[in-house]
């Protein structure tokens, strides 16, 4: 195995930092920060650049600090705990410029704030977790491998999470369901400071152990999965509101959701992207967002935007629909709004049809974007488009796209979704030139 000594010039996209072998190849070696001289084992090469591995920091940057989780460097979840926060930021916003710049978006960028997440660690109200169940493992995938590594404990969980994670592993109940199980996720009720646990299995668990299972202190809920898109459950069959989470909104809202429902993961950041859209939304008449999962963004609209006529939500997830209806229900927001279990492309479609047109439109897509959208969104969005993504790269061509169809780049907001990890959400306003 060839080995070099290279020096980190800056770091990219996906967390590594990018030198160059004395060949003049590029090489990605994670765990660096930049103008770091590192001798590195040169692990694979390929014709246009070679992927590292550092095997000692020969010359440390100043800024480098000891990483606070002993799975950190084998566990693929995290890429920036060796640096200070303030530094993570300053390098997120240099990355976030940068894809601008290679995408080739032309004239100055408009980046109006970077908002740091409240919470450094701990603030993952859910933990998705891989089960291995011939000796009692859960955990995340190992860097560079479909190797699961074993997680007693996640630093980015919160607390209540990883109580519950222990004693899962304590437990004889969960032990035996665990050997058929293949998935487990433990999701946060803040209101109420309790856990759900949603797990996928081969096979039904003993009624005898999902009783036991809710002995744990912690727990509010049980579901779990065993073929369909629906799981079975709650368990016990009488929690509250179905099981479900409550999560306080803004503006007095309370969110319930169904364990296993999409939501944003960094309560604290989604809040701050609520206010967000909310100020950027000021006057619109007319609301489609195309994304909507069960409301997050839109409910708070619905709330202080009075003198709005029209608020309609679509999203292909019927129970993240059941949710968002649920929740309007029990926050009076009726009259005004619709929720309909409805692809984007045919919400869009259907608008086109009808000659109808909305003066601003959200969208909060999945990471692959909506460049299935960008035919026929500039011809229903009249006024405001505001694009919320948590993968640059599908955002720039989206907007890319969006700039061709008449639509101009007026704000644009880095929000920390994700500290520690290489992540990040990116909110966008796009408004009609002219």
């Amino acid at each position: 195995m060839k080995e070099e000594i290279v020096t980190i010039e800056k770091v990219l996209y996906g967390g590594d930092g990018l030198a160059r072998l004395s060949s003049g190849k590029v090489v990605f070696v994670p765990y660096t920060l930049p103008q770091e001289r590192v001798k590195i084992a040169v692990m694979e090469e390929y014709r246009d650049y070679a992927v590292g591995h550092p095997l000692e920091i020969i010359e440390p940057s100043p800024e480098r600090i000891p990483p606070p989780c002993r799975y950190y460097g084998v566990c693929g979840g995290c890429q920036f705990q060796h640096m200070p926060y303030e530094r993570e930021l300053e390098i997120k916003e240099a990355i976030l410029k940068e894809l601008f710049q290679r995408q080739g978006f032309k004239g100055e960028l408009p980046l109006k704030g970077v908002i740091p997440s409240p919470k450094l660690y701990h603030y993952r109200n859910r933990l998705r977790l891989h089960v291995e169940n011939h000796i009692l493992k859960m955990g995340f995938v190992k860097r560079g491998t479909h190797e699961v590594l074993k997680i007693e404990k996640c630093l980015l969980g919160d607390e209540l999470l990883n109580e519950v994670l222990k004693a899962l592993y304590e437990n004889p109940s969960w032990i035996n369901i665990a050997f058929y199980a293949k998935r487990l996720r433990l999701e946060l009720s803040p209101l109420d400071k309790k856990v759900c646990i949603v797990f996928w299995t081969t096979l039904p668990p003993d009624k005898r152990d999902i009783k036991e299972l809710l002995k744990i202190p912690s727990v509010k809920s049980i579901f779990y999965f065993t073929r369909g898109a629906r799981p079975k459950g709650p368990y016990p069959e009488d929690a509250p509101y179905s099981g479900r989470k409550l999560f306080h909104a803004i503006l007095g809202l309370i969110y319930y959701l169904q364990p296993g429902i999409f939501n944003q993961t960094n309560w604290e950041i989604n809040l701050e992207i609520m206010k967000k859209v909310l100020e950027l939304a000021y006057g619109a008449e007319r609301v489609l967002d195309l994304h909507s999962g069960m409301g997050n963004f839109l409910f708070p609209l619905v709330k202080e935007l009075s003198e709005a006529k029209e608020f309609l939500g679509v999203d292909t997830d019927l129970r993240a629909i059941e949710d968002g209806i649920f929740t309007a229900e029990k926050n009076n927001l009726n009259g005004r709004l619709e929720l309909r279990k409805m692809s984007a492309l045919e919400a869009l479609y259907e608008a086109f049809q009808e000659g109808k047109t909305y003066d601003l439109v959200l969208l909060d897509p999945p990471r692959g974007g909506c460049k299935e959208l960008m035919r026929l969104l500039p011809e229903v969005a009249s006024h405001k488009i505001i694009y919320i993504s948590c993968d640059p790269p599908t955002l720039i061509r989206d907007i890319l796209l969006l700039e061709k169809g008449g639509f101009e780049l007026k704000d644009l907001y880095l929000f920390d979704m994700f500290p520690r990890t290489y992540h990040f959400e990116v909110l966008s306003l796009l408004q009609r030139r002219g």
